[in-house]
């Protein structure tokens, strides 16, 4: 049994619009913060008081409307936060290749069967972080 790709193509032009899934914002606070009351107008936030981290869960995005988060904080004594630490955002767009790879043939040898060229491809974000100033 042999399989090798044929050919490997890079297509810079993207059929149809991205569709960004799965977006979801880390958000740590700083240990002065006793409580916090926020709000989002797109999916869900949960803040955990024990780990001072707030996760927002937007999910797919809109184009028709922004993602926002309200809220306020409750601090304890007169000090400042200590440092800003990064917002960590994950996300993924299906269907989508970042390199501009594809593949556009498979060759199988040895099989009686004649396969599919199905290749789905899927952009994962990672681990971005964001600082702020």
């Amino acid at each position: 049994l042999a399989r090798s790709l044929s050919s490997l193509v890079f297509s810079s032009s993207r059929k149809g619009p991205l569709i960004i899934e799965d977006v979801s914002v880390v958000i740590p606070f700083p240990r002065i913060v006793r409580t916090a009351n926020l709000s989002v107008n797109v999916g869900t936030v949960i803040y955990d008081e024990a780990g001072k981290v707030a996760k927002w869960t937007i999910g797919k995005l809109d184009e028709q409307k922004r993602p926002q988060l309200t809220g306020t904080m409750l601090l304890e004594g007169t000090k400042k936060p200590e440092s800003n630490a990064p917002l960590v955002l994950t996300w993924k767009i299906p269907l989508a290749s970042v390199s501009g790879l594809s593949v556009s043939g498979l060759s199988l040898t040895g099989e009686m069967y004649k396969p599919y060229k199905g290749v789905r491809n899927i952009c994962k974000s990672g681990r971005y972080q964001v600082r702020c100033g």
